[in-house]
């Protein structure tokens, strides 16, 4: 659901959404992107090595395989496990309506069981895709906005250039941010 920002200005946004088990789901896959791409290239070779096994007359090890494969094919578009697991574990601020406020300071996040501040210094990257705009410390979830929080594509968009024109570039050896060079 999206929220009109109380207070207008390209420096401040506020959001408003109701925490769902999918939106965390959503969030917590932009940490592995890499592992995710691995995964359907390993559940591909697991689909071949089964039809190999159904040619040399092993239907039962072949169904196996298939079945598997089928299964963690589909777990990885639609994450069915992670919500199951976070339904569980998260009951108590599923269904809250969480305010999110992102402005020059960092990221707030309020609802009526806590609410958080994450600074800026904190953020490394800002992740997104079609389902939510996530913030991270390396594989670390720090926060996420599901889309539906934002009015249309372009305010999500705003958010996310924004975000990242707030975050220092980190060094690629020790993730500190990077010194500034003084002089010519």
């Amino acid at each position: 659901m999206a929220y009109h920002p109380r207070v207008a200005g390209p420096n401040r946004h506020v959001l408003r959404f109701t925490s769902t088990a999918k939106a965390s789901a959503d969030a917590h896959a932009l940490a592995w992107v890499g592992l995710s791409r691995l995964d359907v290239v390993v559940d591909f070779a697991l689909i071949v090595l089964s039809l190999l096994t159904f040619a040399s007359g092993n239907a039962i090890v072949g169904s196996v395989f298939i079945f598997i494969a089928v299964l963690s094919l589909v777990n990885g578009r639609f994450h069915w496990i992670q919500r199951g697991v976070t339904a569980a574990r998260y009951r108590s601020i599923l269904g809250q309506s969480t305010e999110v406020t992102v402005d020059d300071e960092g990221l707030r996040f309020e609802n009526t069981l806590a609410s958080s501040f994450v600074p800026w210094s904190s953020v490394e990257t800002v992740r997104t895709n079609g389902q939510t705009v996530a913030f991270f410390r390396g594989n670390v979830l720090l926060g996420y906005i599901p889309s539906g929080a934002f009015e249309w594509p372009a305010a999500q968009a705003d958010v996310v250039t924004f975000a990242r024109s707030r975050i220092a570039p980190a060094s690629p050896r020790s993730g500190l941010p990077r010194a500034r060079r003084r002089g010519p």
